[in-house]
């Protein structure tokens, strides 16, 4: 690890100090050791470690409020869990890992195991449902390197896009074919997003942020 370190901002100061985005190639080791003592989050990708800026606090409003609309439309199916950005979604051990803001998970978690044998209890690979927080440093690669990876997941059958800039969820959906989804855009405050049996209102989804007017 010790090529990659000095690359990489090790305290929040540094970080908030650093660019937005940042990108160092390193292995799929250097990444887990990393990942295991930095205070904020990186991901993996194609041999590289990726850092966005630090999230907004509307940001995290939303992803607040996402986890509330979700977790009271699942309250009455108990093998459905909602769970927060800091379980991370792995896909294909050693390929890429992201941490989704919001991901829900339909039965036992299928856990990594890591090269060493350890069973790693904060990476799991079958979610059913991701959502992704769009900002302005962040949407470009939510939605091209992360949703490329995150549709070659078996499980997984919907992708929610939303965005903290204006009124905007964009959502993909698997089809019966499975290499096949489609996608649908939302832009008004009277629409309502609708993935399988839960249905999701964008003026709750936005409800007391500056954008709900």
């Amino acid at each position: 690890m010790e090529a990659v370190a000095p690359k990489i901002p090790m305290t929040l100061q540094e970080r908030d100090e650093a660019p937005d985005v940042i990108r160092v190639p390193a292995t799929w080791e250097d990444y887990l050791e990393l990942a295991e003592v930095v205070p904020y989050t990186i991901e993996f990708l194609f041999g590289e470690i990726i850092s966005m800026s630090q999230a907004t606090d509307l940001h995290e409003q939303l992803i607040a409020q996402l986890i509330v609309l979700f977790s009271n439309q699942l309250d009455d199916q108990p093998s459905y869990r909602v769970l927060g950005s800091n379980v991370k979604i792995c896909i294909e051990e050693g390929k890429a890992e992201f941490n989704a803001d919001l991901s829900v998970i339909n039965g036992p978690s299928d856990y990594v195991t890591l090269s060493s044998g350890r069973v790693s209890k904060a990476r799991i690979k079958n979610p059913e449902i991701l959502v992704e927080v769009l900002s302005k440093s962040t949407r470009a690669y939510d939605q091209s390197d992360k949703l490329d990876q995150y549709r070659l997941i078996p499980s997984l059958k919907h992708i929610l896009f939303v965005s903290q800039e204006e009124v905007f969820v964009r959502i993909y959906s698997r089809t019966e074919q499975p290499a096949q989804w489609f996608d649908a855009d939302y832009r008004s405050l009277d629409d309502t997003v609708q993935l399988g049996n839960i249905a999701l209102p964008l003026r709750s989804i936005y409800r007391k942020t500056p954008l709900a007017v």
